[in-house]
């Protein structure tokens, strides 16, 4: 079996042909919470200053810089507020 490469995404910006560099997520209290669109590198920089938003996935070479903690990794703890309990160590 041959395994075929995925077809290049491209941006959801209108009219845009780019690649898409990231994957972005919206939430409450932007209107488009619930779904998800990617974005090439320029638009992706003006979309994420935006409230509710958050890039859940990058592609490709392009390496944005961290906006907030909600632009973390999925899986990543940022910014925990709840104390850990660690083996040997009394609070």
């Amino acid at each position: 079996m041959t395994r075929h490469k995925a077809p290049v995404r491209r941006c959801s910006w209108h009219e845009c042909s780019q690649p898409a560099a990231a994957r972005v997520a919206f939430k409450l209290p932007n209107l488009l919470a619930g779904s998800r669109r990617d974005y090439c590198r320029d638009h992706t920089s003006q979309v994420r200053l935006a409230k509710g938003t958050v890039v859940v996935a990058r592609y490709g070479r392009y390496r944005l810089a961290p906006l907030s903690s909600d632009d973390a990794t999925p899986g990543r703890r940022a910014g925990r507020t709840v104390p850990t309990r660690r083996k040997g160590v009394m609070p």
